[in-house]
């Protein structure tokens, strides 16, 4: 049964441009979002010696895509797509850059309000992107595709984070930053 999960996505990966540039997109993206939160961390530790500091980052990282996911699949329905995770994108990375101006504790506030526009925007492009991917698989592929974005996602998760800890303790905190805007710049190719 996993051989012919694998032999299907190996399948749509070569013969599926649009499939494998949007899986490529992932990839990369998930392993700018793991430099984000190995960063996020760094700086919070670096600027505040606050116990609860960390736990409030992942309340901003995870209350908005709660709160904002219902109305964000209303919104991609509504909208190009396409459109909405470009746009998504553009705007994340923006944000993303804006940490690079949290440099002393009486402006976590402003890290903290970034944090939480990053991931109302997150909450935009994630229903757009499985509605596209949808629509660029066939439906016998459609499952194959949902379990390599789960093992990607794993994956990523893995490897990012330990990426992304090596980048921030050898380039910095900002680098980390400024990579994984990059990789939001990427997704858009």
């Amino acid at each position: 049964m996993v051989s012919f999960y694998v032999c299907r996505i190996w399948s749509s990966l070569r013969h599926n441009a649009n499939y494998r540039y949007l899986w490529y997109g992932y990839v990369v993206s998930q392993l700018g979002d793991w430099f984000n939160l190995i960063a996020s961390a760094a700086l919070i530790t670096r600027v505040t010696s606050a116990g609860t500091a960390l736990s409030y980052l992942f309340l901003a990282r995870f209350l908005p895509q709660f709160v904002f996911s219902p109305f964000a699949g209303m919104l991609s329905d509504q909208y190009d797509r396409r459109k909405v995770m470009i746009v998504s994108d553009i705007l994340r990375a923006i944000t993303v850059l804006g940490f690079l101006l949290v440099r002393e504790p009486s402006q976590i506030w402003l890290f903290y309000l970034l944090t939480i526009l990053q991931f109302v925007l997150s909450a935009l492009f994630v229903p757009a992107r499985s509605a596209v991917l949808a629509n660029i698989v066939s439906r016998k592929e459609l499952v194959a595709a949902n379990a390599l974005d789960s093992v990607t996602w794993s994956t990523m998760l893995a490897v990012g984070a330990m990426l992304g800890g090596v980048a921030t303790a050898v380039f910095g905190i900002e680098t980390a930053f400024i990579l994984d805007a990059l990789t939001l710049s990427y997704r858009r190719g």
